[in-house]
């Protein structure tokens, strides 16, 4: 099961475009970290990753969709974005045509869309996960001992709100959980 923790969501009003930042930690190789945001129409939006951190984090690539099509993707190219990203973070701009919504898929780097939607899924989706502290992600510099975090950070500048989307397994888990609830609470009512 892969396991994310969002450490911080902030959302701005639908009213104006608004600078976001989202964090979190990502635990295995495979994890991936899924936010759904929405732009105005000629809205000039950056996105930027500082998960970096000088190799004490995992480099991280960025996918971003639209309609479930892969319309864009970096990796390493954050530091152009913004000057407070590091060589290996990643990051995208673009302008809207038009007001929508967008999926933004944040991975580590070497894990590549295997297709031209985000439904075509990732190289590591079918490996077993392997934890970051123990993974030697390709970019991954032996003698620095780099790369074995799993914090992430993302910048969102010119977006109207955003949100991180939980994993499906989590909401199997939050069902299973309702589900032993209204059992006890039946055997109860059942008793009295």
């Amino acid at each position: 099961m892969r396991h994310l923790i969002a450490i911080a969501l902030l959302a701005a009003t639908s009213a104006q475009a608004a600078d976001l930042s989202l964090s979190g930690q990502a635990i295995n190789h495979n994890d991936k970290i899924v936010i759904d945001f929405q732009v105005a129409a000629g809205s000039t939006v950056s996105l930027w990753t500082d998960s970096w951190q000088s190799g004490l984090n995992f480099d991280p690539q960025l996918f971003l969709a639209s309609g479930g099509a892969i319309v864009n993707a970096d990796d390493d190219g954050g530091s152009f974005i913004n000057a407070g990203a590091g060589d290996f973070d990643a990051g995208l701009q673009f302008t809207a045509a038009a007001a929508g919504s967008y999926r933004l898929v944040l991975n580590a780097a070497s894990n590549d869309a295997l297709g031209t939607t985000l439904g075509d899924g990732f190289a590591y989706d079918a490996e077993a996960p392997i934890a970051l502290a123990s993974w030697d992600q390709p970019s991954y510099d032996l003698n620095a001992n780099d790369q074995k975090g799993g914090f992430w950070r993302l910048h969102l500048s010119g977006v109207e709100q955003a949100a991180v989307v939980p994993e499906p397994d989590r909401y199997a888990m939050l069902a299973a959980g309702l589900m032993s609830i209204a059992l006890v609470v039946r055997r109860r009512q059942r008793k009295q």
